[in-house]
């Protein structure tokens, strides 16, 4: 009796398989690498922090092909991306905190003080219509934060010589009356003493970060408000980027190539200066040891390469510890990420985080509660 010889199509099923396999590797190395990516120092490796960039989307793809494999009961190939998510637990609780704890009891109030870090656009308004009073102002005023830290606050003229902020400079007096009046873009609000100027980050002819002291709850805390280089896109970029990302136009491979390619390039100049200017404020924060408050403007994502550099090894995120879930602060020209920051150390606890939901600016204002530590409240008793 002659053999029959095998049928060529019981082949197909291990082949499908060694592609997943292959498919799912190559993915998670991927995913693995955006998750990373900000350990690559931009200076010499700007598309790793490019690919950073793009962690979100790259993360729920993943989570998908996970998915996907277990509906289809491949055990062995859900794994592959399962593994590469458990690996990327830090990049993930960072840029996804998960707080499931409850709220925080702001009853003992003379033991906790508010920070908000807020880029305004210059106090104009990003509906295109100019409210009375201003909307900024008025929110600035209403969430009565102790310390707050500006950004793109008056760059072409002083502070209080801006026409927005004059028209209710009395009100900000009287709620504030210590504040930092510089010709440039960072400005802090405070209701306590600021004792000096005492640090500046002045990079490619721009102000990137201002530190001040400023004595509050019995100590002095060094403050630095901060905004680190912006990508640079031109009013035509952002429209051709509108334009082409709608569904309706997204055919248009050439313009759309023509858009990447300018946002690749830009973004990578962004990337290496952010790094350079995150080194120098770094520097600054080494050099004291006082209790620090950073926020701002960081124009980059958690995980980068500027954040990272920043937060060091002794700084903590607010967000990251208070916070449930992701969020954006930035908000327009569908770039949506989380690029305002509020970091610290000290002798006090971030115990509770918001985002406003305010869409006067380009930005939303990013709000921080902090608890003083029970030594602090023996020694002020």
């Amino acid at each position: 009796m002659a053999l029959s010889k095998p049928r060529r199509h019981s082949r197909i099923p291990a082949l499908l398989k060694l592609i997943g396999a292959i498919f799912s590797v190559l993915f998670s190395a991927v995913y693995l690498a955006s998750a990373y990516g900000g350990k690559a120092d931009p200076v010499t490796s700007a598309k790793l922090s490019v690919l950073g960039l793009a962690y979100p989307i790259v993360l729920a793809a993943t989570i998908a092909l996970a998915v996907v494999w277990l509906c289809l009961r491949r055990w062995l190939l859900a794994m592959i991306p399962i593994v590469a998510l458990l690996l990327s637990c830090g990049p993930f609780t960072t840029f996804s905190p998960l707080n499931f704890t409850a709220g925080f009891n702001e009853s003992d109030s003379a033991m906790t003080f508010k920070v908000l870090t807020y880029n305004v656009m210059n106090f104009t308004d990003n509906t295109g219509v100019q409210h009375t009073p201003n909307r900024t102002i008025q929110y600035i005023l209403d969430c009565d934060a102790d310390l707050v830290f500006l950004q793109e606050a008056a760059q072409e003229t002083d502070f209080d010589k801006c026409k927005q902020v004059r028209a209710m400079l009395d009100e900000i007096k009287a709620k504030y009356p210590y504040y930092h009046n510089h010709h440039g873009d960072v400005v802090l609000l405070s209701k306590y003493p600021i004792v000096a100027q005492v640090d500046s980050v002045y990079f490619d002819n721009h102000t990137r970060a201002i530190g001040w002291d400023v004595a509050m709850k019995g100590d002095t805390i060094r403050a630095y408000s901060c905004h680190l280089e912006s990508i640079g896109l031109t009013q035509t970029d952002k429209h051709l980027y509108r334009q082409l990302t709608k569904l309706q136009n997204m055919s248009s491979t050439g313009d759309l190539d023509e858009v990447r390619g300018t946002l690749i390039t830009k973004l990578a100049r962004a990337y290496r200066c952010r790094s350079l200017q995150a080194r120098l404020l770094r520097e600054l924060i080494d050099g004291t040891d006082k209790p620090v408050i950073l926020c701002g403007d960081f124009n980059d994502t958690p995980g980068s390469f500027a954040y990272r550099t920043i937060l060091g090894d002794d700084m903590r995120d607010a967000y990251a510890e208070c916070a449930l879930g992701p969020t954006i602060t930035y908000h327009c020209n569908r770039f949506y990420f989380r690029i305002d920051h509020i970091l610290y150390r000290g002798d006090f606890d971030a115990v509770k985080i918001e985002r406003g939901s305010l869409n006067a600016s380009d930005h939303y204002p990013l709000i921080a509660t902090f608890a003083l530590r029970q030594r602090e409240r023996t020694d002020e008793r």
